[in-house]
């Protein structure tokens, strides 16, 4: 039987769906590893929620405390906090900004059935950006891997993982990624820290942000993303139960921010932008609903 450990890393910034992390991974993780690298020990904003979590309160969480030089670097302490790794383990590659759906258990209960030559398993992510109800784009993201020896992670940023062989299967499974729905000052901080690992990225100005969180101006952050409001599509599904909670008091906390972005979003996107966005939503639907037939071969649905 596969033994499911997940790895997760988490900083200073608060990390609003941590709790609803912990709760969608709970039923399928045997062992949750975590490297706090806020560098605030016991003051981290993170440990009561850890504390009274699930794996807290059952023996099956570890963590280690360090500070963050990068993100390979911060990944990689994840490994040292197993001892019990071994050719049955599977990794659950997580993050503290997504949020697992029902079928994340069934697919961790059935990683005993692939074949040794299958070393990744691909789920599919939505992408919200400053909106539970719209979503910029559907993409593959990796959620499980082998755990071997010499499994590490590389790169500063985008980091990439290096150790393990294998082919990729990908499912027809799709969860929610939360980690653009935030105030503007939380996006430009991480545009910054990106930058500073050496990879630039969108230039978001502190003044706009402050301004669009702050006193409700948008007009500058309006431009700032006006490639984004054009390409983002209605949600229409469900997002994962263990997230509703969350969301529905976040919704409640900043209804005038959503108010304001729906405005954009509708002032943004013409006639000819919707069409053409009909176009992009199918696109994303085939991508991931086509990954059935890969299901069906190897037992996974």
């Amino acid at each position: 039987m596969a033994r499911i450990v997940a790895h997760l890393i988490v900083g200073a910034r608060p990390e609003p769906f941590l709790d609803a992390l912990l709760r969608s991974l709970a039923p399928a993780v045997e062992h949750l590893c975590v490297n706090d690298n806020s560098g605030l020990g016991d003051a981290s904003p993170h440990a009561q929620t850890l504390a009274r979590s699930a794996f807290a309160r059952q023996g099956r969480l570890s963590v280690a405390r360090t500070r963050f030089q990068d993100f390979s670097s911060a990944r990689n302490a994840c490994f040292e906090l197993d001892d019990d790794a071994d050719e049955r383990t599977w990794v659950a590659f997580v993050d503290a900004d997504e949020v697992h759906g029902e079928g994340f258990v069934k697919i961790a209960a059935r990683l005993d059935r692939l074949p040794r030559e299958i070393g990744y398993v691909d789920g599919y992510t939505w992408h919200f950006f400053q909106s539970f109800d719209w979503y910029a784009s559907i993409e593959r993201r990796m959620a499980f891997f082998r755990w071997t020896p010499q499994a590490r992670w590389e790169g500063s940023v985008h980091e990439r993982l290096i150790g393990v062989p294998g082919k990729r299967l990908a499912l027809p499974y799709v969860y929610g990624h939360y980690g653009h729905v935030v105030p503007f000052e939380w996006e430009a901080q991480k545009e910054r820290l990106y930058a500073t690992l050496g990879f630039p990225g969108r230039s978001v100005d502190d003044a706009a942000a402050r301004r669009a969180d702050r006193a409700g101006d948008y007009q500058a952050i309006e431009e700032t993303y006006r490639d984004v409001w054009t390409r983002m599509l209605r949600f229409r599904g469900r997002h994962p139960a263990a997230a509703r909670d969350t969301i529905a008091r976040i919704k409640d906390e900043r209804a005038e921010h959503f108010r304001a972005i729906a405005e954009i979003i509708a002032r943004r996107q013409t006639l000819p932008v919707r069409l053409c966005n009909l176009a992009h939503r199918a696109n994303y639907a085939q991508r991931w609903r086509l990954r059935v037939l890969e299901g069906l071969r190897y037992g996974m649905l």
